[in-house]
C-alpha cells in the first residue's frame, strides 16, 4: 500500500494526464511532496471547500484540448463530497451547468503545479501529553 492511499478510498478522476503526472509531481518534488500528490490534492479541496481558494473556469480555458484519463487519486471521501457540493453551486450560479469533479481537480492542481498556491504542514498537539525525560 502506498503511503498517501492509507485510510482513503482509491479513485480514478478523469483529467489532464500531463497535469498529475508531469506538472504537479515535478512541483511536488520540489516540495518534498512526491510520494503525496493525493494529499495535495486532498489538501487543495479541503481549501476549496471551505472557501479559502476558488475556482473559477478562465474565459481563455484551454480545457477540454488536452489529453483525459483516469488519474488514480486516494482520497477522503468527505472532502470530496464537500468539495464537489460548493462546486455544483458555484458553476450552477455562475454558468448555469455543472462541469465534472475532474475539471475542478484540474483548476487546483493547475493553480499548486503553476506555484499561485502554497501549502504548509503545521503541527499541533491534539493533547498535552506531558513530556518523558530519557
Amino acid at each position: 500500500m502506498r503511503a498517501d492511499s492509507t485510510a482513503r478510498p482509491s479513485r480514478l478522476v478523469w483529467m489532464d494526464t500531463d497535469l498529475w503526472k508531469q506538472q504537479v509531481k515535478k512541483r511536488a518534488e520540489g516540495d518534498g511532496l512526491a510520494r503525496a500528490r493525493s494529499r495535495v490534492l486532498e489538501a487543495l479541496l479541503t481549501a476549496y471547500a471551505e472557501g479559502a481558494l476558488d475556482a473559477p473556469v478562465p474565459a481563455d480555458s484551454t480545457f477540454g484540448t488536452v489529453e483525459r484519463d483516469g488519474c488514480r487519486v486516494y482520497l477522503d471521501e468527505t472532502v470530496c463530497e464537500r468539495a464537489e457540493a460548493r462546486w455544483k453551486k458555484q458553476e450552477q450560479d455562475r454558468r448555469g451547468g455543472v462541469p465534472g469533479f475532474g475539471l475542478l481537480c484540474e483548476l487546483l492542481l493547475r493553480k499548486y503545479a503553476e506555484g499561485r498556491v502554497e501549502l504548509r504542514i503545521t503541527a499541533a498537539p491534539v493533547r498535552n501529553t506531558g513530556s518523558v525525560a530519557a
